[in-house]
């Protein structure tokens, strides 16, 4: 976290310990002021930052704090409503249209969170992420119910529980939400969203202790709740004036070191809060029974979502190994065998030859290639390169090889030939195929090329003589006069 950032931090809690420090000494009313109306402020004051640093976004960053605006104005119209309550003295009147616009802002910074900050790579990533953040709500929503909300519910109404619950849910899917923000890869980068992750976890912490302080008959800022509820408050209207700052576009992909366990920490606190009770006498509440099995079930689902992530990864490892393998031993132009491929196949051709086999290896130079490069520009004599390796190809037989050497010259294996006769024949067929019209850069030219013949009787082991001599025929059928192919000779007679 940068340090005026950190230093805005720590006010903010310091302003919350004092409240806290504070509310014992003065009347109800006046405590609820002090802590309403702060809260109230800085939701409108975030409704005015979001908005502001929305106009210099787009996407999905200026969607996500216009969301955030929404989110700040419904919890400062709650807080308002709260203080309005409070300077009137009638908490009845106007306490129900609050927590609404609370338990709205909780369900419109949701999707400020989640739209703000970085994207997810892929489908099975967002699934992933979604069962995270429900199993820890289920966590969250165990724990609560353990410790809290069943004394409640269990003197609620039956009317009114659908209703409490439904007021509860937003502030726990927000905590599970801020949790797992805080651990994301990267979210160290984007300090901002961290905090309003932050501000709506404690959000959700009070409304907790709330309940449980008004279930015991204590008094409502008891537990540290005044400390919670302003630093909360005050968290969200700081953060709406630095949630886009450069250092908050990051991507996922770095290690969050410790932030990474802090989803595992409510599910660890949900299981011990289920099972200390249930070991000694025995029985689990059936909403506790529903929430664990649902909670086995979307583990079950996460682990087979890592299974397909897994095979995903594997499938995606192999592709790029074929295209770095392909790449290694492909012209990156033509697309034909390089020299480092040409030689491994050629030498493995050579060395289990049959006693009698013939082996013809020619080199083949295009006639008047640097002209084209001239006259015509590089894109053409790249052009021009593909089409002559397509050409010689196709005038190959199945088991030929031809590749690339480098700049216009060939090279191409022709196994188990007759004699002399029958390589330079294949030798006429490529000149044959390369001399057809061809259309490079909007100009017909017909090419033509030079080629130079050397055999190997048997298996070999000295592939470098036998270009060299193929070399050496090369030049001789360019002292012919070219476009013509020439079979190494070592007195060198044409």
């Amino acid at each position: 976290m940068n340090n005026r950032l950190a230093a805005r931090v720590a006010a903010v809690v310091l302003a919350g310990v004092a409240l806290q420090l504070m509310l014992p000494h003065v009347s109800e009313r006046a405590g609820l002021i002090a802590c309403c109306l702060p809260i109230g402020v800085a939701g409108w004051y975030a409704w005015v930052g979001f908005r502001r640093q929305a106009r210099a976004q787009r996407g999905r960053q200026r969607l996500g704090l216009h969301f955030g605006a929404i989110a700040g104005a419904l919890l400062g119209t709650s807080y308002l409503l709260y203080t309005a309550d409070a300077v009137i003295g009638s908490r009845s009147l106007v306490d129900g249209a609050a927590d609404a616009f609370g338990t709205a802002a909780a369900l419109m910074a949701m999707p400020a969170v989640l739209v703000a900050v970085p994207s997810f790579p892929n489908r099975i990533a967002r699934a992933t992420y979604a069962i995270d953040v429900t199993t820890v709500a289920g966590a969250i929503f165990a724990t609560a119910w353990q410790l809290v909300l069943a004394q409640v519910f269990v003197g609620l109404h039956p009317g009114e529980r659908g209703v409490f619950v439904l007021t509860i849910l937003p502030e726990v899917i927000a905590a599970a939400l801020a949790l797992m923000l805080m651990s994301r890869p990267a979210a160290g980068r984007y300090h901002s969203m961290r905090t309003l992750a932050g501000g709506m976890g404690a959000f959700a912490l009070a409304a907790i202790i709330s309940v449980h302080n008004r279930t015991e008959g204590l008094t409502w800022y008891a537990n540290g709740l005044g400390a919670v509820y302003l630093i909360a408050g005050l968290a969200i209207g700081l953060v709406s004036q630095s949630a886009v700052a450069p250092e908050d576009n990051a991507a996922d992909g770095e290690p969050t070191g410790s932030w990474s366990i802090l989803p595992y920490l409510p599910v660890a606190v949900a299981l011990s809060s289920v099972a200390v009770p249930y070991a000694h006498t025995g029985v689990l509440n059936p909403v506790l029974i529903w929430t664990l099995l649902g909670t086995s079930v979307l583990a079950m689902a996460r682990q087979f979502l890592n299974l397909l992530a897994v095979k995903a990864l594997v499938t995606d490892l192999e592709e790029q190994r074929h295209r770095l393998d392909h790449l290694a031993h492909h012209d990156t132009l033509t697309g034909l065998p390089n020299r480092a491929a040409f030689y491994t196949g050629a030498r493995a051709v050579l060395a289990r030859a049959a006693p009698d086999t013939i082996t013809a290896v020619m080199v083949l130079d295009l006639d008047g290639f640097k002209k084209v490069n001239d006259t015509q520009g590089h894109a053409a004599g790249d052009t021009l390169l593909i089409q002559a390796g397509e050409r010689i190809g196709a005038a190959l037989r199945q088991g030929d090889t031809v590749a690339r050497l480098g700049g216009d010259e060939f090279v191409i294996l022709v196994p188990e030939v007759t004699g002399l006769d029958d390589a330079v024949a294949a030798g006429d067929r490529i000149l044959e195929q390369l001399a057809a019209p061809m259309l490079v850069a909007g100009v017909t030219m017909r090419v033509k090329g030079s080629i130079g013949v050397s055999v190997a009787v048997g298996p070999r082991d000295d592939l470098d003589q036998i270009l060299a001599d193929a070399d050496r025929a090369l030049y001789q059928a360019k002292d012919a006069g070219k476009g013509v192919v020439r079979c190494f000779e070592p007195a060198g007679r044409g």
